[in-house]
């Protein structure tokens, strides 16, 4: 499902401080008890690190988000987007990424390689922090 940017939000990026901005602004868009379950949103930009897309990939459970990298890259394939940033929350508000988290980062990042777009980011975010989750 494709995402709507904030008002007043002019889709530039520079960075992923900028991202995490966004996107805590869309997630605040949901009620508190939907807040309750991790959201993943795939953002495609183009070579100005311009926002061309902000897709809800999954919706998962309150610890637990399963997504295979068909799913992330689709909308980006679609779109010729070379870059891709993710995103996803954690309900419980600690942004601290997980062992997983760090390698299914780095998964990601193989499989845009293979696909000629680059991963910029991946970025945890709750209602009030964000983390950028770095490489194993």
């Amino acid at each position: 499902m494709t995402v709507r940017l904030p008002k007043n939000e002019n889709g530039n990026i520079s960075d992923s401080k900028d991202i995490a901005r966004i996107m805590q602004k869309i997630l605040l868009r949901q009620n508190k008890y939907h807040r309750n379950k991790e959201y993943f949103w795939a953002i495609g930009l183009n070579n100005s690190n311009d926002i061309v897309y902000i897709e809800l990939v999954t919706i998962g459970t309150s610890n637990r988000n399963i997504l295979a990298p068909m799913k992330a890259f689709r909308l980006a394939v679609l779109k010729d987007c070379e870059r891709l940033v993710l995103c996803h929350n954690h309900p419980s508000g600690k942004v601290e990424p997980s062992k997983a988290d760090k390698q299914f980062t780095e998964d990601m990042r193989d499989a845009g390689t293979i696909l000629g777009i680059k991963l910029l980011d991946h970025i945890i975010i709750s209602e009030n922090d964000h983390a950028v989750v770095d490489k194993k």
